[in-house]
């Protein structure tokens, strides 16, 4: 079907696909590129950080601290009395925000599931205090127990720039630069003092789980589109080994991809050598990390009318989504208009349903942008703030205590103790 698709409105106009990494869709992509060779394959990043996050929480140490929170947010949420005095005593202690339920698909709701009950320690233990009596014993023992939360506000720690850099990751200016941007943040926390009071055993499964998915998920595409953002080009060009892959990444998606001719593949290998080394026109730098800004810097370069190469494919690689969190937002939104009850609407009807509710959520999203009703904390999250050129990440490979071989990014030139 999606052969069938791409051949209705042309080949040209399809430059990456993106999935996840479901077995069927990995055959679905091996067989789209096998019939476009010029595509990109693109991983689902939304889904890759979420496996990762999934990954973390898979220890025994965490799931023992999730499975007896999510206890603790059943009962009160299934029992009327001790919901309302605890909405009340909530009230008079100025929180307003209740207990959340987590769903077992959507591992960013667990996170806000664990922070409701941090939240709310000084609430319950108060009802615990004051009214024992309406609680059941294995509630009663957990809010009782204060080292419960104080590990649970560890767990939080370490968990939210997962659940900050899944919901970025998501946005509609993200781009591969940004993922690879991503990644290095996730090893700052990993590797970082959220992790210090964390037990021994936990923490290197942290270590185990980011680098497996770390590796299995970065390609060197996305080490090219780093490459192309102005302010770090020099982090990934410094390393011999990224240096290499960066070069033949982009000569061979313009030889064997998009069949240019020799000539054009070396002015882009000249190209890439010239932007290494900060020469004119690619001494200038964007005012700042923004994707619109980006995309105006190379599209600038790319009008001076010059025989340049690379413009072109870092013009390319900007504009290609690395997620696939639109489609499965529209579907998911089809799957509640065609439901059991109402089975019997027309294909073209429930399309048409769903054309116009993503068009006036656009639209919304738009303005709230515009106008300046949008979470400061989202906005954060969206552009995942880095530190300043002068304090980049530094790339190192590191042995730690168990038998296995990983890359830790940390940030500010930190090197990493065996302690860790």
């Amino acid at each position: 079907m999606i052969i069938k698709e791409i051949d209705r409105w042309g080949p040209q106009k399809f430059a990456c696909i993106v999935t996840d990494n479901a077995r069927n869709m990995v055959k679905t992509r091996r067989l789209v590129l096998q019939r476009f060779p010029h595509m990109v394959d693109v991983r689902c990043m939304m889904h890759a950080f979420s496996t990762t996050m999934a990954s973390v929480m898979g220890h025994k140490y965490a799931t023992g601290l999730i499975t007896r929170a999510q206890k603790l947010v059943t009962f009160f949420r299934a029992s009327h009395q001790p919901l309302a005095l605890l909405k009340k005593l909530a009230g008079n202690m100025g929180i307003k925000r209740m207990l959340i339920t987590s769903n077992k698909t959507r591992f960013t709701s667990v996170h806000a599931s664990l922070e409701s009950v941090v939240r709310l320690q000084s609430a319950l233990q108060e009802i615990a205090r004051q009214q024992a009596s309406l609680l059941s014993k294995e509630a009663l023992n957990i809010i009782n127990d204060d080292m419960f939360f104080v590990r649970l506000k560890q767990i939080c720690r370490l968990l939210e720039p997962f659940s900050l850099v899944i919901a970025a990751v998501q946005a509609a200016r993200t781009t591969l630069a940004d993922v690879m941007r991503y990644w290095l943040h996730l090893a700052k926390s990993v590797t970082g003092s959220s992790s210090d009071c964390l037990p021994p055993a936990f923490k290197a499964h942290c270590f185990v789980a980011y680098n497996l998915r770390h590796q299995e998920m970065v390609s060197p595409l996305c080490k090219l589109a780093l490459f192309l953002h102005p302010l770090y080009r020099d982090v990934v060009s410094n390393d011999k080994k990224n240096w290499v892959e960066v070069q033949m990444t982009a000569g061979n998606m313009w030889k064997l991809g998009y069949k240019y001719s020799k000539q054009q593949v070396q002015q882009l290998m000249e190209d890439i050598k010239r932007y290494k080394i900060h020469e004119e026109p690619y001494d200038c730098m964007p005012v700042d990390g923004e994707v619109a800004t980006l995309k105006l810097y190379w599209k600038v370069i790319l009008s001076t009318g010059s025989n340049l190469e690379l413009p072109k494919l870092a013009v390319l690689l900007l504009d290609i989504k690395p997620h696939a969190a639109d489609p499965e937002k529209t579907v998911s939104l089809m799957g509640w208009y065609h439901s059991a009850r109402r089975s019997k609407l027309l294909s073209a009807t429930t399309t048409a349903m769903t054309t116009v509710k993503m068009h006036y959520q656009t639209v919304k999203d738009r303005w709230a942008i515009v106008s300046g009703n949008i979470n400061s904390c989202m906005c954060t999250a969206m552009h995942c703030v880095l530190a300043p050129p002068e304090h980049l990440y530094k790339i190192h490979n590191l042995q730690v205590h168990f038998p296995s071989e990983i890359v830790l990014h940390l940030l500010q030139g930190c090197e990493a103790s065996e302690d860790c």
